[in-house]
């Protein structure tokens, strides 16, 4: 199992001291799912996928809120009905590229509350995707629930769908919020909300046929 040490990053540090807006649209239940209608032949066609989180109260952003998104995937060619591991993740050291493979680009590590963003194309080669989280070591405990952390899907077409989190579990370092599925007609977005055990950096891990496995994968540390 690789350790992942962050010294340095090629991301932009953003500094935005809040997260935007999200856009009118759904907002899932706990274990709910709802699809997006795409076009996989359009070209122009995107999926945005933000993790967003205020830091919750004055005295909760007071102790700190440094979250990272993370998109786990499994490319269309690599889509089984078996459940095989492949450990594919665009996140704040590996930022993805929108002109070759994966076709998923990481927009840059925030360190403050805010908003981190990661875009999708070529819908035709995407298999899944699954959203995560991740929060930093020296947050010291507290839940994602707590930060004020959701997950918000868009088309940039007026369809989005909000993934909040329901659980006050303030012992994980890692949840998986909500798994894109492209291998039907469009995208259809599942509210996952699993999180890691107590004190386990293990990232999830997301299997060819779409299942999710917490404390499965590397161990995360920064």
């Amino acid at each position: 199992m690789s350790i992942f040490r962050k010294t340095t990053t090629t991301a932009p540090t953003l500094t935005s001291p809040a997260a935007p807006s999200a856009a009118p649209g759904i907002s899932l239940t706990k274990g709910a799912s709802a699809g997006i209608s795409l076009s996989k032949t359009d070209p122009t066609v995107q999926i945005t996928a933000h993790l967003d989180w205020d830091g919750g109260s004055a005295s909760r952003r007071a102790r700190g809120a440094d979250l990272e998104l993370y998109v786990l995937y499994v490319p269309k060619a690599d889509v089984r009905t078996s459940r095989d591991t492949v450990n594919n993740a665009v996140y704040y050291r590996n930022l993805g590229s929108l002109d070759d493979a994966p076709y998923i680009l990481h927009h840059g590590d925030s360190l403050v509350p805010g908003r981190e963003t990661a875009t999708l194309v070529r819908p035709d080669q995407q298999g899944y995707a699954l959203i995560c989280a991740y929060s930093a070591v020296g947050n010291g405990v507290g839940s994602f629930k707590e930060y004020g952390a959701k997950a918000i899907v868009t088309d940039g077409r007026g369809q989005t769908v909000t993934v909040p989190l329901y659980d006050n579990n303030r012992h994980a370092y890692w949840v998986a919020i909500a798994l894109v599925d492209f291998t039907g007609d469009g995208a259809r977005i599942t509210q996952v909300e699993k999180y890691s055990r107590p004190g386990s950096e293990a990232r999830p891990v997301l299997y060819t046929d779409g299942s999710v496995a917490m404390d499965a994968g590397p161990v995360e540390f920064k």
